[in-house]
Order: C-alpha cells, then structure tokens, then sequence
C-alpha cells in the first residue's frame, strides 16, 4: 500500500472514533470523554405502601347515611398475620368508638366508609404493616308511643325528627296532648317538646337517633 493510501485510511478510521465519541483528541489517543459531573438526581419519595388514604367528607348532596348515637357496629378485621375475631360495640353519648388496644375514634357524623378508613389509619402502622376494616350497622329502629294513631316500632332514617315521627305514626289521636310529647334517648336523658312551638321554630324539633323513644301524652280533661 503506498505512503498516501495509508495516511487517507488511517485519516478515514479516526474520524470514525470521532463520531462514535471513543476519541478525544484533546485528551490523547484511546481517551474516553471524561465522566460529567454534579450532583446526581435523587430518586423520587415513594408514600409507603400501607400509608391509608385521608377520609374526605361526604360531597355535597350525598345521601350516604351517618353513624348516629346509639348504633351498634360489629367490625371486621382481615389481612392480618394473626386473626382478629369481629367486634360489636355500640356508639357511646360522646360519639365516639372503643376499639381493641384501647384506640378510641369518633364515629357519630361519619359515614361507615369514613369510618372504616379511621379505623384503619388508627391501627396502620402502628400494630399492623396490613389490615383490611369492614364496618357493618345493626338494624336501626326507634319507637312512637302514646297517643298516636299508629304506636309502633320504626325503622330509623337519617333526618327524622320528633314531629315527623309523629307523622309516620299517623299523626296524633283525639286525646292527645300536643304540647306534652317526650323524646326519651336511650342513655335515660328526657326531652319535651311542644308541639305549637316546635312547629313555628324547627330548632325546637330535636332529631331522632336511633333506639330513641317519642311518646304523645295524654290531656287530661
């Protein structure tokens, strides 16, 4: 091969190194390009994998019932290690829940699927890496007596009131007394109302809760 042919060969193969970024000729022959320097980007925070969802209150219009006073609950636990046999508890005059472990949260005004995610983060991860919650209410009933026309046991809904008890009992019977009605919670507290008032002035109409008692006295003649 002649002088010239060989230097043109040897021109075309360093351009090819070149290119491929397998030669600097600022650093010499055979030099890799140096590494970059800096800092190196930090992998992304990753939320650990039993950290619970936060509850989020009901939207608006939502017809999703509420936990009451009163309510007896029977929860569920599963995905633990150990077995945990299902709890019943009722609502105490507070609001709130006892559970196992001595956790206390509140549970009048959530709904069972809020509850269900309160329950869980009060036990997630502080005793259990994993726990699935199920909450289940009993049935809920209260009861109308008295001098109404249809005295029975009823099943609760969320916004009845003492006046609209009355009402889904058939109203009131000729003898009763319409300003002398007691709504009587189970933990024994006593509440009067009087009809005229409470029909001008709706705070004067408490709620029914479940397990309560409305009864209708009787005018005396």
């Amino acid at each position: 091969m002649k002088s010239s042919q060989f230097k043109a060969a040897i021109a075309v193969l360093l351009a090819g190194l070149v290119l491929a970024g397998c030669y600097n000729p600022q650093a010499g022959s055979g030099a890799y390009p140096p590494a970059q320097t800096g800092a190196s980007q930090a992998p992304p925070t990753l939320a650990p994998v039993n950290a619970p969802a936060p509850s989020a209150p009901p939207p608006v219009g939502s017809t999703a019932p509420v936990i009451h006073v009163g309510d007896m609950l029977t929860i569920e636990w599963f995905d633990t290690q150990t077995p945990i046999q299902p709890y019943k508890e009722r609502i105490r005059d507070d609001g709130k829940l006892i559970l196992p472990l001595n956790v206390t949260v509140q549970a009048a005004g959530r709904t069972v699927a809020q509850l269900q995610d309160d329950i869980r983060s009060a036990y997630v991860p502080k005793y259990y890496h994993h726990l699935t919650v199920s909450v289940k209410t009993d049935e809920r009933v209260y009861f109308v007596g008295g001098e109404v026309k249809i005295p029975n046991r009823l099943l609760f809904q969320d916004g009845m009131t003492v006046l609209r008890a009355i009402d889904t009992a058939g109203g009131f019977t000729d003898f009763a007394n319409r300003n002398n009605i007691e709504l009587r919670r189970e933990n024994g507290q006593i509440i009067k109302i009087a009809w005229k008032r409470a029909m001008r002035n709706p705070k004067l109409d408490p709620p029914i809760y479940p397990n309560d008692q409305v009864i209708v006295n009787k005018r005396s003649f």
